[in-house]
C-alpha cells in the first residue's frame, strides 16, 4: 500500500494510517555543526543542509510533504564519517515555491542540478524515505554514474498504487486517488508512480530497510488491513530486486518513520554502504556489518 506518512502525522504508526487519514479527508553532539544555505536551482531556491567531511557524500530525500527536520538524528551520526545533506524540495521548508506541479521526474531533475551546486562531489550515497526512495529509485536509474548507493527506507514502490486498487476497489481507490491531489507539497502521484517505469538499477549498491512495526488502526478492517500489510511487504522485497546486489532488512520496532524510531539503523546501513567504497579505493580495512534488530 502507498506509505506516504511523515513524522508530523505520527512517526510510530504503520503506513496505512495515512492513507486512512487521506480517505477521510479526502544538538548537541560534538562534532555536528551543519550550514544550511539556499542553493540557485533553476532561478529559484532550494534549501540544503549539510555537514560532515569525507567521501561518499550522502544525500538524504524526505518523504511526501516532509522537509528535512526528520533526518537531524541522522544526520549527527553520518557526519561523523562522511559529508552529509539533507534538503527541502520545493514548496517545502525554506525553499521556494514555484508554479510547476512537482513529480518524482522533477525532483530528480532538481536534485541533479543540487547536488553539484551545492558542492559535492563524486558518486553519492542516496538515501530515500517513502515518496522520496521513489525519487531516489529513478535518480539511480538516470544517473548511474553519480550513485554509488542507494537506500531504500519504507519506500514506495511503482506498482504500489495498482495493487492498492486491487485491494480497495474502485471507489474507496477513486476517493483515495482524489485525496492525494491534496497532498500539501502538490506532487501529482499518479503521474509519479507512473514515471517509474522499466527501473533497474544494474549492480547498483542497494538496500532495503522495511518497518517492524507493521500494526493498523482499529477502523481499518482486519481482513483488508492484512491484505494491505501482504502487499506491502511483497513490494519491500521487490524493491531489493531493482539492483543484483539488492538486499532487505527488517527495522524492528520501527514504524514506518525508521529515521525517526531507529536511526542507528539506518546510519548502519549507510556506514556499510559508504565503507564498502572506502574499501573498493584503499581507504578502510574495518569488516562492515549491518545490525537490525535492538
Amino acid at each position: 500500500m502507498v506509505a506516504l506518512l511523515s513524522r508530523r502525522f505520527s512517526r510510530s504508526d504503520s503506513p496505512y494510517l495515512f492513507v486512512l487519514f487521506a480517505l477521510l479527508l479526502s544538538v548537541a553532539c560534538g562534532g555536528y555543526n551543519p550550514e544550511s544555505r539556499l542553493v540557485d536551482v533553476n532561478g529559484h531556491q532550494l534549501n540544503v543542509r549539510c555537514s560532515g567531511e569525507g567521501t561518499p557524500a550522502v544525500v538524504l530525500i524526505s518523504g511526501l510533504a516532509t522537509d528535512n527536520h526528520d533526518w537531524v538524528e541522522v544526520e549527527k551520526q553520518v557526519s561523523e564519517f562522511s559529508q552529509v545533506c539533507s534538503y527541502d524540495r520545493f514548496g517545502l521548508g525554506k525553499s521556494d515555491h514555484t508554479d510547476t506541479t512537482p513529480t518524482s521526474q522533477t525532483a530528480v531533475d532538481d536534485l541533479h542540478t543540487l547536488i553539484p551546486a551545492s558542492g559535492i562531489s563524486g558518486s553519492v550515497i542516496l538515501v530515500g524515505h517513502s515518496y522520496g526512495g521513489l525519487i531516489a529509485q529513478l535518480y539511480a536509474t538516470q544517473h548511474p554514474d553519480k550513485t554509488f548507493g542507494v537506500v531504500l527506507v519504507d519506500s514506495l514502490h511503482a506498482e504500489n498504487l495498482e495493487r492498492a486498487a486491487s485491494i480497495l476497489g474502485e471507489a474507496t481507490m477513486t476517493t483515495f486517488l482524489r485525496a492525494l491531489t491534496a497532498n500539501p507539497e502538490g506532487v501529482d502521484i499518479p503521474a509519479s508512480v507512473n514515471q517509474m517505469q522499466r527501473l533497474n538499477l544494474g549492480d547498483t549498491p542497494l538496500t532495503v530497510l522495511t518497518a517492524g512495526d507493521q500494526d493498523l488502526p482499529d477502523i481499518i478492517d482486519p481482513d483488508i488491513g492484512r491484505q494491505l500489510i501482504t502487499a506491502w511487504l511483497f513490494s519491500q522485497r521487490e524493491l531489493a530486486k531493482l539492483s543484483t546486489t539488492g538486499v532487505q532488512f527488517i527495522a524492528e520496532g520501527s514504524g514506518h518513520c525508521i529515521q525517526c524510531d531507529r536511526p542507528d539503523v539506518v546510519v548502519d546501513a549507510i556506514r556499510e554502504m559508504a565503507d564498502e567504497v572506502r574499501f573498493t579505493i584503499g581507504l578502510s580495512e574495518r569488516p562492515v556489518f549491518l545490525p537490525v534488530t535492538p
